[in-house]
């Protein structure tokens, strides 16, 4: 008998934007240490961006989630 998925607990919006920067950070001390390489920057600079339109897809996500209406409850 299978076990029922369990939905990994969401990031908070503060920890995300930390794990953004802290990531992000990491990156761009890498392309500095390559600069002039023909090879490493670009693929690096390509890294930085694609990680970054990943994390704003997510980040807007979890803002959208965390300032969502919840539904009303309906008194009887």
């Amino acid at each position: 008998m299978q076990k029922p998925h369990v939905p990994m607990p969401r990031e908070t919006t503060e920890a995300m934007v930390r794990n953004i920067g802290r990531e992000l950070a990491e990156i761009k001390q890498r392309i500095s240490r390559c600069r002039g390489d023909r090879v490493a920057e670009p693929k690096l600079t390509g890294t930085w961006i694609a990680h970054l339109l990943v994390s704003s897809r997510e980040l807007l996500q979890n803002l959208l989630i965390d300032t969502a209406q919840r539904p009303r409850r309906i008194s009887r």
